[in-house]
């Protein structure tokens, strides 16, 4: 680990070529060279030494002095029990304590189990129960109610500055490339969340198809290469915040954290001040960025790309930001992909995406896109085939794929004569609202024990800043008096606050079914009455925020 990779080793451990392997008894693309482990990585970033990495307001970390803190974080966790295939969870929102731990469980060959930071006491227990870790680290371990029998360590507690040479006295552990690395949690269709298992191979083929895209392979970067400064804004628990962290650290590049709650002014004060290349964001901040009164009163010429994941772009979003940072051009980059298959499938630049509603690009190398039970159309189901797929779901045997090695995306769309795919739709039922996964049928379950809910539907309505919002049509116990803040503070006890419905109708009436029964949650989309036209005093839509519905 003390070692710093030289060219040749760099040559050796990365590259572009492409090969056939097997991965769980099925045969997919690689890359031939690669690394077999994250911890390999730390070494690959030594090569930066005193360059400026992690930028956290006043706090400035080198590479060099990044990984003598990850080699005291580790000792600090090994002093707490933890070892080789542990689960250690990380729960708490973006700081330097948070990569610092990831990277010292990774050191140790422990399993980094990423906990969403919103969610509720209920969501955590289940998390926790789930994975059993051997260690919990959080933010706020005073406001936070955990399972009892677990050992819980707070980000603040790690010392992470002191013991500069800790990490060239732990000794390297064993790890196999198909050992697991990352436990991301999915929101999942039928409700609580599940743990998805990525192993070392998953994670490292989703960094190498994005350094390829991006002409940032290591073995490709001279030592006078100029890192890119990128700012992080979306959260290290998702797979898009934990890859710009992955991409900076072997670039030399430097990141840039947003501290606090997202505002526009945080993020143009930090473009400014640390002149920022790329920013990554979600559609509901880069709109709200673009749309802020006072935008041009920063200077933003520094950014030179802003890649989007989380939601669908739409192209009057993507105009708003061209005109807005005309120094981007067609920089204004699109990428698809989805947990279980362990990152980004497909990626498309700006010039590829104009005039092209609904493109997310062509797949990348070691990517393969099929539309399964295609219509007249070309419309099907979206399945991959990748070497950054997930391997199962923790505690359970099945894997995530079929027996060829197929993901099944849960979205429709189509492939182009030129191998382009467009995503039209999707089969699973999620809301993404603000580049969040909420299952429906978990806000469901939780509506449904209220004692005066006969039955419940929860939709996606469209918004214009979060780009879907949760909305859940009630069917009420003949007599119940029920109003939306009473449902939303019965679903506080269970549900983290951005899955509560922000859109309420309250109704009597039963909802709409087909033959079989099932509720026909289209219909109710088309039929949703306007805020301001209540479609009878029987079926009252409470369109307000649940803290200021206007009927209680």
């Amino acid at each position: 680990m003390a070692e710093v990779m030289t060219e040749a080793g760099q040559s050796q451990r990365w590259g572009r070529d492409v090969e056939s392997i097997t991965v769980d008894q099925h045969a997919c693309r690689a890359y031939r060279n690669r690394p077999r482990s994250l911890a390999e990585l730390l070494t690959d970033s030594l090569r930066w030494g005193e360059r400026p990495f992690l930028v956290e307001g006043q706090r400035r970390l080198s590479f060099e002095t990044h990984a003598r803190a990850v080699g005291v974080v580790a000792t600090q966790l090994r002093a707490a029990g933890v070892r080789t295939g542990d689960r250690v969870m990380l729960l708490g929102f973006n700081s330097v304590e948070w990569l610092l731990a990831f990277w010292a469980t990774q050191r140790l060959g422990a399993v980094a189990a990423l906990g969403n930071a919103w969610w509720s006491d209920t969501e955590t227990a289940h998390a926790v129960d789930l994975v059993k870790p051997a260690l919990i680290v959080t933010d706020r371990p005073a406001d936070r109610a955990f399972p009892a029998g677990y050992t819980r360590l707070a980000f603040d507690q790690l010392h992470a500055e002191h013991g500069a040479d800790a990490m060239f006295h732990l000794p390297d552990a064993t790890i196999a490339e198909d050992d697991p690395a990352i436990l991301m949690f999915s929101s999942g269709t039928t409700g609580a969340a599940k743990a998805v298992v990525m192993s070392h191979r998953a994670v490292i083929a989703n960094i190498q198809n994005l350094l390829v895209l991006t002409g940032r392979l290591p073995n490709e970067l001279g030592p006078d290469h100029a890192g890119t400064t990128s700012l992080l804004s979306v959260p290290l628990f998702h797979l898009s915040g934990i890859q710009i962290s992955f991409s900076t650290l072997l670039s030399g590049g430097a990141l840039i954290f947003l501290e606090g709650r997202f505002t526009p002014e945080k993020v143009l004060s930090l473009i400014q001040q640390e002149r920022v290349r790329v920013w990554g964001g979600i559609p509901t901040m880069v709109s709200r960025v673009v749309e802020f009164e006072h935008f041009a009163d920063y200077d933003t010429s520094s950014v030179k790309s802003i890649p989007m994941g989380g939601a669908a772009v739409s192209p009057e979003l993507r105009a708003k930001i061209q005109a807005a940072f005309p120094l981007i051009k067609k920089r204004v980059n699109s990428l698809y992909g989805l947990t279980e298959a362990g990152g980004v499938l497909a990626a498309a630049s700006g010039a590829e995406l104009q005039g092209r509603p609904g493109c997310v690009g062509r797949p990348l190398p070691v990517v393969e896109i099929r539309i399964d039970k295609a219509d007249p159309h070309g419309v099907g189901e979206i399945c991959a085939r990748t070497p950054s797929a997930a391997s199962r779901y923790w505690g359970e045997e099945a894997s995530i794929a079929d027996k060829d090695g197929w993901i099944s995306t849960g979205d429709l769309g189509r492939l182009d004569e030129e191998n382009r795919l467009y995503v039209v739709g999707r089969s699973k039922d999620i809301i993404i609202r603000g580049g969040e996964n909420i299952a429906s049928a978990h806000v469901e379950r939780c509506l449904a024990t209220h004692p005066d809910v006969l039955e419940v539907a929860v939709v996606a309505l469209p918004h214009d800043d979060l780009g879907e919002e949760v909305a859940a049509a009630v069917v009420l116990r003949s007599g119940a008096t029920l109003c939306a803040d009473d449902l939303a503070a019965h679903a506080g006890t269970t549900l983290g606050r951005f899955e509560i419905p922000s859109r309420w109708w309250l109704r009597y009436d039963a909802l709409p079914t087909n033959a079989s029964g099932k509720i026909l949650k289209r219909e109710l989309v088309e039929q949703w009455p306007a805020a301001d036209a209540p479609a009878s005093p029987r079926d009252t839509p409470l369109a307000a925020p649940p803290s200021v519905a206007p009927n209680c």
